[in-house]
This record gives C-alpha cells, structure tokens and sequence, in this order.
C-alpha cells in the first residue's frame, strides 16, 4: 500500500502556535476592548442615549485602538513568524527537515494569516450578536460589520505580506521590521519627494497640482490612517487581495533561491545590495534637498548643500548598515560615481529648457484657467471646496494669461527663488489644447510686479463669471442668506425670503461685474460676511465690501445696515500712524503694544469724531501696499483692533494730518 503524505505539518504547527501564538491572543483581547466591550459600555449605559448617532462605520469605535493594532501586529506577526531565518543555527535546523522548503514557507505563511483572519472573525460573531440583542439597527448594520471585517482582513494581510516579503529579503529582525515600514510607505513617499524636488528643479512645475491627487491612496498605511474617515470602495478591497496574492507569491518565490547562510546579513541577496545602498543614497539625496528648500528660502547655494549632505548621509549610513560597522569612511567610491552621475543628470535637466520655456501658441489653445489654487482641480472634495472655477474661452481673455505667463517665464531669474518680504502667491495656469492635451504650469511670485497684467484679466466679464460660484447658482437654489459683522457685537442677520434672496443675489452679481481689481483685492479685510447657504454641507463665503455699492444701498433701504456692520458708535475713538513693516505687520503683531506706542507719539492722529470714524471703517482693508495702520478701540471692550490702509484708499484728512 502506498504511503500517504499529509499536507499538514502537526509538529510545524504545534512549534508555530508556541512561538507566535500570543499575538494571535494579544490582538484578540485589543479588539475585544475596542469593539464588543465599548459597544456594551456605550449602549447599555444607565443615561439617556438619545444623542447618540449612527456612526459611519465600525472603525470609528475606539479607533486609536484599532489603528495600533492594524500598523503593528500584521508586520511584528511576519517578523516572529519568519524568525527563524533570521538565527543561523534556526536555519539549519529548519532546512534540514525532511519537508520541501515550499511546503515549511505554506505552513509559515499560512499559520500566520489564519492568526490575523482568526481574532477578526470571532470579533465580527460578538459584533453581529450584539447588534441583535441591543437592537442597534439606529447605529450601524449588518452590512457594517461585514464591511468592518473585510477591510481590517485584507489590511491586515497586505500588511503581513508586505513583512514577510522584507523578511526574505534580509536576515536581520530589526531591519526587516524597519524596511517593512519603508517598503510601505515608499510609494507615497518617493512619489511626494520627486514632485517636490522637481518643483525645485524644474520652473513652473505644478507640485502642488500633483500631490494632492489622492497620494494617500498609494500607501496601505496612510490609507488605514483614513479608515474612519471614509468607506474604500470594491476596487480598492480588490486591489488589496491581488496585492496580497502577488506579495505571498514573490515571498515564496524568493524564499525558494534564498541561501541558509545568509542570516544576518542585512540584505540576503547580494545583488540587492547595490540597489539598496544607492536607493537610500537617492533618498535622503530627495530629503536633504527639500529641507534647505524650506529653511533657506529656495537659496540655490543650500540646496546644492541639502542635495549633497543627504546624498553622504545616505551612502554612509546603507554602507553601515550592508557592513554592520560604522568604518566604512573610507568606502566612498561609489559614492563618488553616485555624485559625478548625479551632477550630470540634473545639469542636463537645467540646460534643456524646453519644458520650463513652453508656453502654449495661441493657436493651440482651447481655453484656460489662471487662479492661485492649484488644489481645487486635482483634490477639491480633499479640501473642502465645493465648486471649481471654470475655463475662460474667449481669445482676448487667453492672450492676456499667455501674456502674464510669458512675462513669468522671462522673470525666471526674479520668480524662481521669490519669497521673503515680498508678497509672494500662487499663479497657477491649466492650459486645454484642442488636441486634448494639457499643459500645467504653476510658479511662486511676486504679484505686484503683475498687477497691469492681472487687472486687464481680473477685470473681464468672463474671467470674473467663470471664478466666482454666485454666478453659478440661481437663487431658488439657496435656502437663506447670513450677513455678520466682525465687530465686537458680531451682530447678523438672516435672509430667508425668495424675492429678497433674489434681490440680493442679483445685487452681489452686479456688484462684482462693477468693482474694480484694485478694490477687490484690497477689501475684505475686516468687513462684513456674507454666507450664502445652498444646502447643508454647501456654502459660498463672501465680504460685503464698501465697494458692492448696489448690496450696501439695498441694506441701506430695507434698514439692514447697522445690523451688519460695524457703526460709528461703537467705536471709542482711532490712533493712526504711518505704516512700519517691521512692527505693524507680522503674525505675532501686538495690538495693544502698537497702541501703547501711539499713545506716546506725537506724529499720531487720534481721530473721536464719528463722520470721520465712519470713513475709516469704510475705507480700510488690507491689500499689499500699507501706508498707514489704525488701532480701533471700542466702546466698553478692552482689546483694540488692527486696520490698514492703501495710498489710494486712504481718507484726505489722514492724508494731512500725518505727513
């Protein structure tokens, strides 16, 4: 009779339960704590639970809890399951086990995804008996705990074979766990570097574009971070399957060609090591050279130093690492070629020009957007906006925004490292061609040196259609409006009337056709605001600025006025001196200090009179161009408040008071 062979190892077994069955019991008895326990102290609590809601899934209980234990016991289960390689005399031993290395590398592998699938699965049976016997149908569904056990499972067999791809990989516990967290978040993180150094690099490079496109989906970790926040959809939990699958067959594809003798070694195959060594090299390289962009204000000189610094920091510390010994000062040849490589690809980068220079032909052009937040067309539900400006179309229109962005192009030596006291901002262009094609640019400069330019743009009927939301909606679409001063008082009022909403409505939009770039750019400071509610998650913010002549007059006639600004009688009196940047104009600005010093200055006016308070309150802003800085100070508050004003803006009588 023929000789039967099982498929289970009893021995392998029983040694795995032994040696890594406590992690197993460890994550149950977390996820016990943060699931059933929680729920019974939550539900079955002894005061009223009328005000508790539905939660948007099983994550947000005690999420701290579960977060932890997702980013840890996956990856610390792969390092002890899979520890034995890492011990030579271990290694031996296992490998001279009458057993076929594949079949050792399935009982491994497969003990441990059953000790992550096991606990999950015992919480989701309490969970769902729960739901039934508390009757908690208000608070979440069945098909949440389901959703609840899926996601946490195949997060946590991602994450687990992730490690025990790392752990053939190397033959040191300590680096497998810490490559495991690299390997990770690399995707991400690599992804994140280069956008950022080719923004650097590369003039007009739009980063800001690029890595707000959803990059926390590139990472497994980020988007365990999230879980709690928003519910993955079928694809992403099937993406996360396939990736597992693809992880377990490499890992067992490695381990077949893995040699026993090299335990220890912190990368086993020896033709990984060049990789790894310059790959961090590469790296802290991207690191260095982002960090002394930030410190130093884009200084080319300390860059160059960041690019350099990071790149020896890098090479030393994987040479220490792939040597286990910190002499490897004189190992520096590779180094050295890593440099010469290096310097010559980024010189090649710098001299080509043509993607710096490109500004698309009129001709080519079907229509564009120039706005100064490049977030809202790659991430705008990531960052709370609800409405994205439109292209403009017209040719007078596109030739003045090729105009200011060949103007930019040809200042690349005065916008390139823009920052400091200037008023830097962001120009960001999105170019459709009528072949398809898009071309992006995004720059940092100094807009006062553009301002002919973005004033024949800003002042066109299109332009201003096209990048404010009020003329997108109608007004039986809002359900009411809310004006609210920003004085002391904070008083508002409500507008929910469908002709009045109306009137309104049509008086804003006239008004922003009307005003001026110079007023619109220099009002809002300080004024009144206007939120026009849509519906519940959707608003438009607006300032009833003094120059919205046809909303002010509106108010003025319905005898709404003094309820949505700031009036003359509430303000005691106003100190106003001549601007100095240096003491009227950082964040940690000191009102009452300012006053202080005004109360001991004889070049200061101090205005009482409440015609001449009242042009002050209508004329301040904010603008880039102060001349002068007014301290208010109310009646029966204590703290005073900042205003500036511009030489155009500025009332006559301050002009000749202070000279």
């Amino acid at each position: 009779m023929p000789s039967k062979t099982s498929l289970f190892n009893k021995e392998l077994i029983l040694d795995i339960l032994r040696s890594t069955g406590w992690i197993s019991i460890v994550y149950f008895l977390g996820l016990t704590f943060a699931l059933p326990i929680r729920m019974l102290m939550m539900y079955t609590d002894d005061i009223d639970t009328n005000h508790l809601v539905p939660v948007r899934n099983l994550f947000e209980y005690d999420y701290a809890i579960q977060l932890g234990l997702l980013m840890v016991v996956p990856i610390l289960l792969a390092v002890f399951m899979f520890r034995y390689l890492q011990v030579k005399p271990a290694a031996d031993f296992m490998h001279s086990l009458p057993v076929r290395r594949e079949k050792i590398f399935h009982h491994y592998a497969l003990a441990g995804m059953a000790g992550l699938i096991l606990p999950v699965a015992i919480i989701a049976a309490s969970v769902f008996l729960l739901h039934g016997a508390l009757s908690l149908d208000r608070y979440f569904g069945s098909e949440d705990i389901v959703y609840w056990a899926a996601a946490t499972v195949l997060l946590n067999l991602l994450l687990f074979t992730a490690g025990v791809f790392v752990g053939m990989m190397t033959g040191i516990s300590a680096v497998q766990a810490v490559l495991t967290y690299i390997f990770l978040v690399f995707p991400a993180g690599i992804t994140l570097m280069v956008f950022y150094n080719l923004k650097i690099l590369l003039f007009g490079f739009p980063s800001d574009y690029y890595m707000t496109i959803n990059l926390e989906k590139l990472s497994p970790l980020t988007t365990a971070a999230l879980l709690n926040e928003r519910i993955l959809h079928g694809w992403e939990l099937l993406l996360f399957a396939a990736l597992t699958l693809l992880l377990y067959c490499m890992s067992l594809y490695l381990y077949k060609r893995r040699k026993i003798e090299s335990s220890t070694e912190a990368i086993a195959f020896p033709k990984l090591r060049s990789l790894f060594k310059y790959g961090v090299t590469f790296c802290t390289m991207l690191v260095g050279g982002v960090y002394f962009s930030e410190v130093q204000n884009n200084s080319i000189g300390w860059i160059a130093f960041g690019y350099v610094i990071g790149a020896i920091i890098g090479y030393l510390a994987a040479e220490m690492v792939l040597q286990k010994s910190w002499r490897v000062f004189g190992r520096v040849k590779g180094l050295a070629v890593y440099g010469v490589v290096m310097a010559i690809l980024i010189t090649i980068v710098q001299m080509l020009g043509i993607y710096e220079n490109n500004v698309p032909g009129q001709d080519e052009v079907k229509s564009v957007i120039l706005t100064d937040t490049p977030h809202i067309y790659s991430g705008a539900e990531n960052y709370g906006f609800n409405y994205s400006p439109s292209p403009i179309e017209g040719e007078d229109n596109i030739k003045a925004v090729r105009k200011l962005h060949e103007q930019i192009v040809s200042d690349k030596k005065v916008n390139q490292f823009a920052g400091g006291e200037e008023p830097v901002e962001t120009a960001f262009f999105l170019y459709e061609l009528k072949n398809g094609d898009k071309v992006i640019r995004q720059y940092r400069v100094n807009r006062l040196l553009y301002e002919d330019f973005y004033k024949s743009i800003h002042e066109s009927e299109e332009y201003r259609r096209a990048s404010n939301e009020i003329f997108s909606i109608s007004p039986e679409e809002v359900n009411h409006l809310t004006i609210t001063s920003n004085g002391p008082s904070n008083h508002f009022v409500t507008i929910n009337k469908p002709q009045e909403i109306k009137e309104i409505i049509a008086a804003i939009q006239s008004d922003i056709l009307q005003e001026s770039y110079a007023d619109s750019r220099y009002f809002g400071y300080y004024q009144p605001s206007i939120e026009v509610v849509i519906q519940k998650d959707h608003f438009i913010h607006l300032n009833l600025n003094p120059s919205y002549k046809k909303l002010n007059k509106w108010l003025e006639d319905k005898d709404l006025i003094e309820k949505v600004k700031v009036m003359p009688e509430e303000v005691s009196y106003v100190q106003i001196g001549k601007y100095e940047k240096e003491k009227h104009d950082s964040f940690e600005v000191n009102v009452e200090q300012i006053a202080q010093d005004f109360e001991k200055r004889a070049d200061v006016l101090k205005v009482t009179e409440k015609k001449q308070i009242n042009e002050i309150l209508n004329t301040a802003g904010m603008g880039d161009k102060h001349q002068y800085v007014a301290v208010l100070h109310f009646e029966g508050r204590v703290y005073p408040e900042l205003l500036y004003f511009d030489e155009e803006h500025t009332p006559d009588f301050i002009k000749k008071a202070i000279k």
